[in-house]
């Protein structure tokens, strides 16, 4: 089923409700303090409390992996951290454990120890840990990683690095419906543009990161990206401007939340999602149906491509895809009748007031509705009569412009 994914033994994505993971660090270097167990047996206390408050899966991390930390500790030493507070959260608790490493050594032990879930946020840099989760049959969080361009749309980027991590741990045998993936807020930094900006775009984008068919994971608890909005350097400040992130994380389309405070971040994740409403999907038989959000061009165009279009015919129909509703002011009588005829020709439609149809100058509002491909064909037909309109040469220009405009149809 698409969207949906057995993350070990929970199921998360279409048709269920929003899963919490809760973070739990082994780390002592960890950039969030209050997350850290110094212990098994305090990491154990803390799964507990988190359980409690309704985490549906507990997550180790023994190394952190702050881009901007220096936090590197040795395979062995991670290792020596992790597995006793997985052995015994495992003997003394029924909720799935994921691990959050990129070392095939330290996951296998993980895996061996009773963990259910490998979180890893390199993107199968070690493809071994493809062949490992397959072999184990266990489930995974693919994170985004890799060479990005930070003054570009972020989303399409973060779909090509989950694309081919997701390609290559299928082609290793992982079961895809075990799968959820994660952009890996605060992971990416450098170049024209403020990081921070980076991070809050692709939280406003999520939505559009389900063309993958996966379910999309996110963690934005004390991040620095909040810290940088709110002017807060420190982590234990944050937990306001956490909640909030989680909760519009979620009305953008975030399927699992990843947080370091369960109760508050609960409350707030299902009201978000109240509003939200579920992914609309039905089956009749073998059919299966999904009602898809709004999706932009180049949204469509890697929609098509991944069910198999032509290359060709997959571009053609991208531009069909994203409908627009525009709002137009101060369009005279004799140019709105023409807009709507235009419109009704490209396959479009034009609401007019029923007083511009019987003539004058007057100017009235009107609303456009119709694909990019439509308005396209409807703007090279207003420049046409522009032309040869002569006294409205300029209503034909102004409408033309306008249109183009708001619809970002030049490039």
């Amino acid at each position: 089923m698409l969207w949906s994914a057995d993350l070990g033994g929970v199921r998360a994505g279409a048709g269920a409700p929003v899963r919490i993971i809760a973070a739990i660090n082994l780390s002592p270097e960890s950039f969030y303090k209050g997350s850290v167990a110094k212990t098994p047996r305090e990491a154990l206390e803390k799964a507990e409390l988190m359980a409690s408050e309704g985490a549906d899966i507990i997550d180790l991390g023994a190394m952190s992996t702050a881009p901007y930390l220096r936090t590197w500790v040795s395979e062995r030493e991670e290792a020596s951290r992790l597995i006793p507070a997985v052995k015994l959260i495992s003997s003394h608790l029924q909720i799935p454990i994921s691990v959050d490493t990129h070392r095939y050594g330290v996951a296998k032990q993980a895996l061996e120890a009773g963990a259910d879930i490998l979180n890893d946020v390199s993107g199968l840099s070690d493809v071994r840990l493809a062949k490992l989760v397959a072999s184990e049959g266990a489930s995974l969080i693919l994170g985004a990683r890799g060479s990005v361009d930070m003054g570009r749309d972020p989303i399409p980027q973060l779909r090509r690095l989950l694309s081919t991590s997701l390609e290559k741990a299928i082609s290793e045998g992982v079961e895809e419906g075990k799968v959820a993936v994660d952009p890996l807020i605060g992971f990416f930094r450098g170049g024209e543009r403020p990081w921070h900006e980076w991070d809050v775009e692709v939280l406003r984008g999520l939505y559009r990161i389900k063309v993958l068919g996966r379910p999309v994971c996110v963690g934005v608890s004390r991040k620095s990206f909040i810290g940088a909005i709110l002017g807060l350097d420190r982590p234990e400040d944050r937990l306001y401007g956490s909640i909030a992130a989680a909760a519009v994380a979620v009305y953008c389309g975030a399927d699992v939340v990843r947080t370091h405070d369960v109760r508050e971040t609960l409350h707030a994740v299902r009201v978000a999602e109240a509003i939200r409403g579920s992914l609309k999907a039905v089956k009749a038989g073998s059919v299966e149906c999904y009602v898809l959000p709004p999706l932009l061009e180049g949204d469509a165009l890697e929609l098509f491509t991944r069910i198999g279009c032509h290359p060709v015919g997959s571009t053609i129909m991208s531009r069909k895809a994203r409908h627009y509703i525009l709002l137009l002011k101060g369009v005279s009588s004799p140019v709105a009748n023409v807009l709507k005829q235009e419109m009704l020709a490209a396959g479009g439609e034009a609401a007019i007031p029923a007083v511009a149809l019987v003539g004058g100058r007057q100017l009235h509002d009107v609303v456009v509705m119709g694909t990019r491909s439509q308005l396209e064909r409807v703007v090279e037909k207003l420049k046409l009569n522009a032309k040869y309109a002569e006294t409205l040469s300029g209503d034909f220009t102004q409408l033309a412009e306008a249109i183009e405009k708001a619809a970002e149809l030049k490039r």
